[in-house]
Formats: C-alpha cells, sequence, structure tokens
C-alpha cells in the first residue's frame, strides 16, 4: 500500500510538471505566430520571459526552468537569424554546450550567411544523425556552388532513409533533388530548424504514434510475451507501403517477429529464418510453448 502510494504521487507530479510544460509551449507558439509579423517585439517579450523564468519560484514550473532557459535562447537565435542579425544568433547559440544535431545545423545557416564556409563546414561535419543531417548538408553544397555534390548527398540521403520517408526532412529532400534536375537555381542558405511547437515535422506521426501504441499493448499482453524487455519496429507502413507493421519483440533470451495488421490489428507469427507467416492460432498449435 506505501508502495502505490508512492507511485500515484509520483504519477500526479508527472502530470503537473507535463501540465507546465504543455502551458509554456503554448506560449511559444503563439509567440512565434507574432513573430511572423513583429520579431522586434517578441524579442523584448523573450527577455521579459528570461526574467520571469529566471525569479520563479513555483514548485512545478521551477523543475523546467532549464527547460525554458534554452528553448528561449533558441527561439532568440532563430529570430535574429530571420531579421539577418547573424552574429546575435551566433551569440545565443553559444549558451548550447552540444554543438551536435539542430545546434550544428543552426550555427551552420548562420556561418553561411556571413560567407564564412570554413567555419559552416566545421559545424556540417558535426551533425550527427539527425532527422535534418543530409538536408543540411546538402544545403551547404547548394550555397557554396556546387550542384554535384548536392545532389549526391540528397539522393544519398534518401536511399539510406527510407525509415523517415513521411518526415519533412525527406520530402524536402526528395523537392531538392526535382529542381536541381531541371535546372532550377541553387540555394543560398541552410535551413534554420525551428522550435515552433506547431511544426509538423511528420504530417501522420500523431496517427502512427496512436496505431504503434496500441499494437506494443497488445504484443505486451500476448502470453508469449511475457518478460518483454524490448520492441522494434523493423518495417512501418508509413514507410514500406505495405498494410502491416513489422515488430521483433525480445522477451527473456528469445526474439520473436510478428506483423500487425492496423486495419484489423491482426497478429500474425513471421519466421524471419524461412521467411513464414502464419496465424498465432497455427503457429501455437504447432508450438505448444510459443517458441
Amino acid at each position: 500500500m506505501t508502495f502505490e502510494k508512492s507511485h500515484m504521487e509520483m504519477h500526479q507530479e508527472d502530470e503537473k510538471i507535463s501540465e507546465e510544460i504543455q502551458n509554456f509551449e503554448a506560449v511559444l507558439t503563439k509567440l512565434y505566430s507574432e513573430s511572423e509579423k513583429n520579431p522586434n517585439r517578441v524579442l523584448l517579450k523573450i527577455d521579459s520571459l528570461f526574467t520571469a523564468n529566471q525569479n520563479e519560484t513555483d514548485k512545478y514550473k521551477s523543475q523546467i526552468k532549464p527547460n525554458i532557459n534554452r528553448s528561449l535562447h533558441s527561439f532568440k537565435a532563430e529570430l535574429f537569424y530571420h531579421i539577418d542579425k547573424y552574429k546575435e544568433s551566433i551569440r545565443e547559440l553559444n549558451f548550447e554546450d552540444d554543438k551536435t544535431g539542430n545546434t550544428a545545423i543552426s550555427y551552420a545557416a548562420n556561418y553561411v550567411k556571413l560567407k564564412d564556409f570554413k567555419t559552416a563546414k566545421s559545424f556540417i561535419d558535426s551533425i550527427g544523425n539527425s532527422n535534418g543531417d543530409y538536408y543540411a548538408i546538402g544545403n551547404y553544397y547548394e550555397s557554396i556552388g556546387d550542384k554535384t555534390s548536392a545532389l549526391k548527398t540528397y539522393k544519398y540521403g534518401l536511399k539510406d532513409d527510407k525509415s523517415r520517408k513521411h518526415f519533412i526532412y525527406y520530402i524536402w529532400t526528395q523537392k531538392r533533388v526535382e529542381e536541381l534536375e531541371k535546372n532550377k537555381p541553387l540555394l543560398n542558405e541552410i535551413f534554420f530548424p525551428t522550435g515552433n511547437p506547431s511544426f509538423e515535422i511528420c504530417e501522420i506521426c500523431n496517427v502512427d504514434n496512436e496505431k504503434r501504441e496500441k499494437i506494443m499493448n497488445l504484443l505486451i499482453k500476448m502470453p508469449e510475451n511475457q518478460n518483454w524487455s524490448s520492441t522494434t519496429i523493423l518495417e512501418s507502413p508509413y514507410d514500406s507501403g505495405k498494410d502491416y507493421y513489422w515488430i521483433r519483440v525480445t522477451a527473456g533470451n528469445r526474439e520473436r517477429n510478428y506483423y500487425v495488421y492496423p486495419k484489423n490489428y491482426e497478429i500474425k507469427y513471421f519466421n524471419a529464418k524461412t521467411k513464414t507467416l502464419k496465424t498465432l492460432e497455427e503457429w501455437r498449435k504447432g508450438n505448444k510453448n510459443g517458441l
């Protein structure tokens, strides 16, 4: 009973913190919208939010102060970039210790605008494996007038990044290939990653996530998957164009593969070695222990 009470209290605390995060994101979304017409006014409002966050004493808001501080710096850097104040944007980015991923792309975008292509390339090389990596690298090559390398990078990204077909960066990459092959003008900038909470990085991800969550719950409840330790989605309909999810479950010391059809959430057992597919009933009859 003591453990259960403690667990419930922790859950309630997490919910309150989550609520504060959602409240801040609502404010941020509104400011992003306002910044489209009056970025300078929003910059002043961001400074006010910095002060308010620094002086915050509320139990739950205080726990997300570092998150808010980070988001405000990123937002300010983004606004400075869009009003052509690239050095000021770089100054705001300097708050972040991690110079990889979207932060590296943001740095590179600024240095391209400053015509410091050598420094821009150093950040391009440190992006790492993020959703926009190939797109950003291709943007860089376009910015220095190297169409051949840009096309090569974009096409490699499309080939290597099939699991991200429904992400906006994959779609943007496809469009750049089409434009370049039609001899349209080269880009002269690297896209600047946005921190806008309303930005749809993946148009169908919410729908996909709902389906994945339901599938996970179904698989975990199966008696064969007791002692579950991990789940890997190897294929999804949004990436493969097929009508099922291919999912690998590790339970105990065994790995099992399943096809799950989101149309009716039917689960079938897939033998990855023999490439054979069976209904759960057929599989269980031939394998009483579900092994």
